[in-house]
C-alpha cells in the first residue's frame, strides 16, 4: 500500500494537488479539513480534547483505508505546526509501522503572494477554509509552517510557478525514482 502525506500551510494547494495525485493513481483521499470539520462540530476548536479527538478520527479511518483497500494507496493533506502536530505524527507512525507501511512525505510551499491568490481564488468561497488576507497573515504570523516534519525525509516541491498537474507530476517522479 502506497501512503503519501502532503502537508504544508493551508491555502498552498494541498488538497488540490493530492486530488490529482489521488485521481491519477486509483488513490483514496483523505483530507485532514475532515477530521478537523468533525472534531469542531463535536469538541469544538480549541476545546480540551478537540486535538486527540481529531487525532482519533484520522486514525480510525486510516485503519479503515488500509484494511480493506489494501492494494491501493491513500493520499493524507495535513498542515503540519511544529511542536503542536508532534503528537499526531507520532500515532500516525504507530499506526502505519502496525501495518508496515512506509509512508512518503510531501512538503508544498509557495511565495506569499501566490499563497493569497490562492486563499483568496473562488474554489475556496463557501468552505470553512482559510478565505481572507487578514486572516492568512493572522495565521502565518501565529504558526510556523516552514518546519518540515522530524526524523522523516520529505520531499519539498515550490509549487508557486507550477499548475495543479505539474505538482501531481513533479510528486509523481519523486515517488518513482525514490
Amino acid at each position: 500500500m502506497k501512503f503519501v502525506m502532503v502537508y504544508g500551510a493551508s491555502g498552498v494547494g494541498k488538497e488540490s494537488i493530492a486530488r490529482e495525485l489521488a485521481a491519477r493513481n486509483g488513490w483514496k483521499l483523505f483530507p485532514q479539513h475532515l477530521a478537523f470539520d468533525v472534531a469542531c462540530a463535536v469538541v469544538g476548536f480549541g476545546n480540551a480534547g478537540f486535538e486527540k479527538y481529531q487525532r482519533k478520527i484520522c486514525l480510525e479511518a486510516f485503519r479503515t483505508i488500509i484494511e480493506t483497500q489494501k492494494d491501493k494507496g491513500i493520499v493524507f493533506t495535513f498542515c503540519y505546526v511544529n511542536p503542536a502536530s508532534n503528537f499526531f505524527i507520532e500515532g500516525f507512525l504507530d499506526l502505519l509501522q502496525e501495518f508496515s507501511v512506509s509512508p512518503d512525505f510531501i512538503y508544498l510551499s509557495c511565495d506569499y503572494d501566490e499563497h493569497l491568490r490562492r486563499v483568496l481564488s473562488e474554489r475556496r468561497k463557501n468552505t470553512n477554509k482559510l478565505q481572507s488576507k487578514e486572516y492568512l497573515d493572522k495565521y502565518l504570523k501565529k504558526f510556523d509552517f516552514s518546519a518540515t516534519i522530524p526524523n522523516v525525509e520529505s520531499f519539498q516541491l515550490d509549487t508557486s510557478n507550477l499548475t495543479i498537474e505539474q505538482s501531481a507530476t513533479e510528486i509523481e517522479c519523486y515517488l518513482k525514482n525514490k
